[in-house]
């Protein structure tokens, strides 16, 4: 997809179920959506989620890649926190994006969580509360109604375009 001399950067909330996902040219959001994964199993989804993402850098050739941090939270039960297992999932998919992206020499960097959702005014005490905010503000933004997973992505995306 041609660029027109723009800055394309493609951002990922990545997990390997729903991989949240955006692009930006400078800093306009030009398209979004989420790369949906099987119950197969994790070696499985983390290969097709590598060709995906291949695929995605070879289509939109962007100039940089963001991608969320990731961080271990005590899982307690209906508070939304992670526990060590999809933690140690996460950290091996990331692990694989920035491989794939040293291969493809296209410079990438990793946010933690907090630091973009401070930047782009996400509010809120919970998770929940988090994602329900950060959908409010890509849709004042961007006019656009979001899943969860494609709101983080763009609000990546935002940060790292504003960066």
């Amino acid at each position: 997809m041609p660029k027109s001399g723009k800055n394309r950067i493609l951002s990922l909330d990545q997990a390997t179920y729903n991989c949240g996902w955006s692009i930006f040219d400078d800093r306009n959001l030009i398209k979004y959506g989420i790369y949906h994964l099987s119950n197969d199993e994790e070696i499985v989804r983390i290969n097709k989620l590598k060709n995906w993402f291949i695929s995605m850098i070879s289509n939109w050739k962007p100039d940089y890649v963001a991608i969320e941090g990731i961080q271990y939270q005590d899982e307690v039960a209906g508070k939304g926190k992670m526990g060590i297992t999809v933690f140690q999932t996460l950290a091996r998919l990331q692990g694989v994006l920035l491989d794939t992206c040293y291969d493809l020499k296209i410079p990438v960097e990793v946010c933690p969580t907090n630091t973009w959702r401070n930047h782009c005014g996400v509010k809120g005490r919970y998770r929940a509360d988090k994602k329900k905010s950060m959908q409010l503000l890509a849709k004042e933004w961007y006019n656009v109604d979001l899943s969860d997973d494609e709101a983080d992505a763009i609000g990546i995306g935002h940060y790292f375009s504003d960066k």
